[in-house]
This record gives C-alpha cells, sequence and structure tokens, in this order.
C-alpha cells in the first residue's frame, strides 16, 4: 500500500507540471477550491491521519512535523469555501511542501502493520493507508478539473 500512496503522490505532482504561479492560488469559481487549497487540504490531511493519534483534530502544533499546508484552513471544504485561503509559496513551494509532508506521514506509518489497530476512525493502519492512496488520487483529479477551468492545457487534458 506505501508503493501504491508514493504513486498516487507522484500523480498529484504531475497535475502541477506547467503550472504558473499566479494561478496556484486563484480559484475557477468562488465555491470552487484553488489547486493550492487542494494542495493545503492533501498535505493537511496526511499529516493529521498519519501523526495526530487519531484525533481528527489534533493540537496542531503538536504534530511531528510543521508546514504551512497542515493549517485549519486546509481542513474541509465546507469550512473553507467561504473563506479563500492563500500563502506566499509558489507552486514548486507548495509541491515540495506536500512531498515532506508525505514523507512524514510515511515515516510515521513504516513501522506499522496493515492490520495493527489505529486509534480512530480507520480501524486499522491498513485502512488508513488505502484510504490516503484514494484521498491523493481523488484530489489529483479536482486539480486536474481546476486548472482546466482556468483554461491550462494539462497532459491529461
Amino acid at each position: 500500500m506505501i508503493a501504491a500512496w508514493d504513486e498516487a503522490d507522484r500523480e498529484f505532482a504531475i497535475a502541477f507540471e506547467g503550472l504558473k504561479d499566479d494561478d496556484l492560488w486563484r480559484r475557477p469559481h468562488p465555491r470552487l477550491l484553488s489547486v493550492g487549497e487542494i494542495a493545503g487540504h492533501v498535505a493537511y490531511w496526511q499529516a493529521v491521519w498519519t501523526l495526530g493519534g487519531g484525533n481528527d483534530r489534533p493540537d496542531l502544533d503538536s504534530l511531528a512535523i510543521a508546514s504551512p499546508l497542515v493549517h485549519e484552513a486546509f481542513r474541509y471544504y465546507t469550512a473553507t469555501v467561504l473563506k479563500p485561503h492563500s500563502l506566499e509559496l509558489n507552486s514548486e513551494q507548495v509541491l515540495a511542501e506536500v512531498a515532506r509532508v508525505h514523507e512524514a506521514a510515511k515515516q510515521a506509518v513504516a513501522t506499522r502493520d496493515a492490520d495493527e489497530a489505529y486509534p480512530g476512525q480507520w480501524g486499522t493502519w491498513g485502512n488508513l493507508v488505502q484510504y490516503q492512496v484514494f484521498h491523493v488520487a481523488y484530489h489529483t483529479g479536482q486539480v486536474y478539473s481546476v486548472r482546466n477551468l482556468l483554461g491550462h492545457e494539462t497532459e491529461d487534458n
């Protein structure tokens, strides 16, 4: 499952290829998130679910990784859609932060057995990793949709 998770993150990075910094935090519509906000959401949940002790609302300052993407503003669509959030990071920096958080998340699960009990809603660590693979892939599709709506030509268009 870790290999599948790595592949999902690799595909997420491909979705950023050719993304101009001016469009990173631009929303194609007020009710749709920007590519940067989607990236923040992906990083946020990788950090929270793997390093937060099973708590979906941990003290973010207590996590073993600090990142500008691990911020409440990226938690969930319904909480963020009416409050656009952007950072003073460019596309390359955001993608590097997503990769850094992913590596920390992988380290947190590296010693866990897939059938080992997970202290939160996923039941086992294997289920958590399986969900993360889906989660990253789902949001990769969203990145392509946002880019398409912004008029970008991507390799998957």
